[in-house]
């Protein structure tokens, strides 16, 4: 079973990405694409399964169901875990479910 990370709008991400780093590497350029290259590096260090999808929320479409946009465009099927994320501290930082089949229908994309 595959487990899809829904984060925050890539906008968000890359800002507290940027944020985090530059208080760590003050003076130092950063990749116009910080978030993607630190996932890409952290993905592979971390030898993370092949079946972890980080999802940022504007990669779906407004207004459509989480389950469906996923199945959509990502090849998420009944029994995949989506665990969403938020910039929160706290308790509130993170909920998970698992999909059933009435939260992905219609045809899957391959994934």
């Amino acid at each position: 079973m595959a487990t899809f990370y829904l984060l925050p709008p890539r906008a968000c991400l890359e800002q507290a990405l940027s944020d985090a780093l530059g208080r760590l590497l003050p003076g130092l350029p950063l990749p116009a694409e910080t978030w993607d290259a630190v996932t890409d590096r952290v993905g592979a260090a971390a030898s993370w399964p092949a079946d972890v999808f980080l999802v940022p929320r504007d990669d779906l479409p407004d207004g459509e169901p989480v389950g469906e946009a996923l199945g959509a465009a990502f090849g998420a099927e009944p029994g995949d875990r989506v665990v969403e994320v938020s910039l929160a501290r706290g308790p509130a930082a993170a909920r998970s479910w698992v999909l059933g089949p009435a939260d992905v229908s219609g045809l899957s994309a391959a994934r």
